[in-house]
């Protein structure tokens, strides 16, 4: 059976023991406060970079990985397997996807390069549905049509305390309209299809945030389960008042996982942020 290789980036925000036990290879990204630059998840923990975000005077800055970073990946995998998929954070919010074609040109093996047009844990629910696909033998043909219609059906949600993040490292995309015009409403964000920021929904109030967001669950559900992930920029009660209300709805759902945004996307997201990723329990 042919062997295939996975490479993502550390933007899906999992711990990095994940990949280690999923033998997956990760290429981490890297934040910047003045001249001091740190890797993604691997130097730089949420735990530890909120802290540091919350005494900066200025917003910190982040850099995709070189395409030598994904050709020293992919030689590494390249010596024990026949092929590679290599997916990651949406092209529209990084150059990161565009570094790692340059390299697949350069490989030994086919490398297949996916925009899955997503961020933070809509990664992973991707990846770990195509983990499991490679485990019960799928060839790498089926598992990129697999992580193709998996990436189209994840939805993101996310709620900021404020766009200043966004605005300022130049990722608000289409929520540029927003800016100025809040004072006491709330916005509630999503990543659309092209893999841009975009507005949701505005509303006022904290309750109202929450609401909204259980709502669209139930709405794509339509009475059928769903695989939820759930993370946060240093506000974890956020994640389990949306758990206690998922339940009180009545919908099925299943935790795939739960984690901090990691320092890459947290930069743009601030503190206080905290999103809900969902997809249908099959495709």
């Amino acid at each position: 059976m042919p062997r295939i290789g996975f490479v993502t980036d550390s933007t899906a925000d999992l711990d990095p023991a994940y990949y280690d036990e999923h033998d997956v290879v990760m290429v981490p990204l890297a934040v910047r406060f003045g001249k001091e630059s740190y890797l993604d998840w691997v130097e730089m923990r949420p735990e530890t970079f909120y802290q540091a975000l919350a005494a900066s005077e200025v917003l910190p800055k982040t850099s995709q990985p070189s395409a030598q970073q994904f050709i020293e990946a992919y030689d590494r995998l390249a010596r024990r397997c026949d092929s590679i998929i290599s997916l990651h954070l949406s092209a529209a919010l990084s150059g990161t996807v565009q570094s790692a074609e340059i390299a697949a040109r350069q490989a030994d093996v086919p490398v297949t390069v996916i925009d899955t047009k997503l961020a933070s844990l809509g990664i992973a629910l991707v990846l770990d549905e195509a983990l499991k696909a490679r485990s019960g033998g799928a060839s790498h043909d089926d598992l990129v049509e697999i992580i193709s219609r998996r990436s189209s059906s994840v939805s993101t949600l996310f709620y900021v305390d404020t766009l200043r993040y966004l605005e300022k490292g130049g990722r608000i995309g289409k929520a540029a309209a927003l800016v100025g015009s809040l004072l006491k409403i709330r916005p509630i964000l999503q990543l659309g299809e092209d893999g841009i920021v975009a507005p949701y929904k505005k509303v006022k109030g904290t309750q109202r945030v929450y609401a909204e967001l259980v709502q669209a669950v139930a709405d794509h559900a339509a009475g059928g389960p769903v695989k939820i992930a759930l993370v946060h920029a240093a506000n974890p009660e956020s994640l389990q008042r949306l758990k206690r209300l998922l339940d009180e709805k009545g919908i099925a759902f299943d935790v795939v996982f739960e984690s901090y945004v990691g320092s890459v996307i947290g930069t743009y997201l601030g503190p206080g942020a905290f999103g809900l990723i969902f997809c249908p329990a099959e495709t």
